[in-house]
C-alpha cells in the first residue's frame, strides 16, 4: 500500500473522472471505452 495523499488524490480524481464519463457517455460511447482502457492502463502504470 502506498501513502494516505496519494489514495485521497486518486479517490477525487475518480470522482472527477465519473463526471467526465458520464458526458462522454452520451455523446460518443465508443471513444468512451477508449478512455476507460486508457485510463486503466494509465493506472496500472502509476500502480
Amino acid at each position: 500500500m502506498r501513502c494516505q495523499p496519494l489514495r485521497r488524490a486518486l479517490v477525487s480524481l475518480r470522482k472527477d473522472h465519473q463526471k467526465f464519463t458520464h458526458r462522454v457517455l452520451k455523446i460518443q460511447p465508443l471513444s468512451f471505452k477508449l478512455y476507460i482502457l486508457a485510463f486503466g492502463f494509465f493506472l496500472m502504470l502509476i500502480w
